[in-house]
């Protein structure tokens, strides 16, 4: 028999509580864990047999346990008379249930934070380690106790997870919440996934009249002259009108207004139905596109010459 046929990792002085656990896993699959934790003792055989049983399944427990040990450990256990006893060394050195070893767990339980981007599950089993370790040194937590705690260590981007489920009505359950949280990290997951999977963020502008394949402008009469084929910020009687109305002014500000680079504002919209939609990156420039804001007081577009009126920003 050797530490190979045990699958697992030899206990080297560290982690002795997984190791306890998978230790007493290895012993109930052998038929031999009633021994080691004492349910059957030395004194309770009455018959020789039970007794031979007893000696022989010690000695073969005694072996397990030794084989699965770094030889640093063996010191702990060598000299103990049997299985029982060796296994109840193993605990009161690893498992001090000194005062100074309570507060050490505690201290560690409830001061064990996440952090942005940690696993989930391995927070949750980080805690639940150590209430396990704090029931088996005597200062067991209870359900409440652990949930709070699990709680209020969560990073910041849980805040409105941990919102939904104080409002609930009924009493949080340690399998309610841990679900619940594993569910969330899924759909983060998820949704992490698919963003990496699209393109790279544009800016898109759809139009019902794009959709029918018709140019706007020939769509569409003037709302001054009544032709089709302009904007009304394109129709010449209009702009002919505005001319001869602010020639003094325009002829000694139009220079400096054309050649600024500032945003203009439109004076007028098209009567089409836009969709916008921002992304990071923006499509090239076009004449005949318009961007609807529905919150600005007029739309824009970046064509100056359907513009009846220039103003600097």
């Amino acid at each position: 028999m050797d530490a190979s046929s045990l699958r697992i990792s030899k206990f080297d002085g560290t982690n002795f509580h997984a190791w306890k656990f998978k230790m007493q896993m290895v012993l109930e699959e052998r038929d031999l864990w009633e021994v080691v934790s004492g349910e059957i003792k030395a004194e309770q055989c009455e018959t020789q047999l039970d007794q031979a049983t007893y000696k022989r399944k010690s000695r073969k427990a005694m072996a397990v346990i030794c084989l699965a040990m770094e030889d640093s450990q063996l010191p702990l256990v060598r000299s103990a008379s049997g299985a029982c006893d060796a296994w109840s060394r193993l605990e009161d050195h690893f498992e001090k249930k000194s005062l100074a070893n309570k507060l050490f767990l505690r201290r560690r339980f409830f001061t064990t934070m996440m952090e942005e981007g940690d696993d989930v599950l391995e927070h949750i089993n980080k805690l639940k380690t150590l209430a396990e370790q704090l029931e088996a040194v005597g200062a067991p937590v209870c359900e409440d106790d652990l949930v709070i705690t699990l709680l209020g260590s969560l990073s910041d981007s849980y805040q409105f997870l941990i919102t939904a489920l104080e409002s609930r009505s009924d009493t949080l359950s340690w399998e309610l919440v841990t679900s619940r949280l594993l569910h969330e990290e899924m759909k983060r997951k998820e949704q992490g996934s698919k963003g990496d999977e699209a393109s790279q963020g544009q800016a898109f502008i759809t139009r019902d009249n794009q959709r029918k394949g018709r140019p706007v402008k020939k769509s569409w009469p003037c709302h001054n002259c009544g032709k089709i084929g302009h904007w009304m910020a394109e129709c010449p009687s209009r702009i002919q009108e505005n001319t001869e109305r602010h020639r003094p002014q325009r002829a000694q500000d139009s220079g400096d207004r054309y050649r600024s680079q500032r945003a203009n504002v439109a004076q007028e919209e098209d009567s089409g139905d836009y969709l916008f939609s921002i992304g990071e990156t923006t499509s090239a420039k076009s004449s005949d596109i318009w961007l609807v804001d529905s919150g600005a007081t007029q739309h824009m577009t970046c064509s100056q010459e359907v513009h009846a009126e220039l103003q600097g920003v």
